[in-house]
């Protein structure tokens, strides 16, 4: 197995990060998509940005996790000290092999998106929650 390059790394973070983000399982094409992309992750990550642009929601939580991402990187400089370190930090921190086996175990899953809560650190997709969603069963 060959290593992420820089790019591909940050594209399957955000994915990640943004399918945790997420309040509702994907559409079933789209988790067959995802499935057959964590069979051959490497090969096939580079459609990751399509997936995502073809949802809006999913879109949106990807395109702020990759900026996200980017802003982190141009703080080489100076940092906060935080007691709790961001979910994709510690994606990024992780060496790749692990980066790659968590993605194949997330997109593989019969519900990504779950998968993505779970495995994710700091259960960030759970943080507040809607009141109207939970009075009508539905958070």
């Amino acid at each position: 197995m060959t290593s992420l390059n820089s790019q591909n790394e940050k594209i399957l973070v955000a994915f990640m990060t943004a399918l945790g983000r997420q309040d509702e399982s994907l559409p079933s094409g789209l988790q067959q998509q995802l499935h057959a992309i964590g069979q051959n992750l490497e090969a096939r990550i580079v459609e990751l940005p399509t997936i995502a642009a073809s949802l809006p929601s999913l879109n949106q939580a990807y395109q702020t996790a990759l900026a996200d991402a980017q802003m982190d990187e141009g703080e080489q400089g100076a940092r906060l000290v935080s007691t709790s370190q961001d979910h994709s930090s510690q994606l990024r921190d992780n060496p790749n092999g692990m980066l790659r086996d968590r993605a194949a175990q997330i997109f593989t899953d019969p519900d990504p998106v779950q998968a993505a809560q779970r495995n994710l650190p700091g259960r960030f997709g759970q943080v507040a929650s809607n009141p109207f969603k939970r009075f009508f069963g539905r958070g």
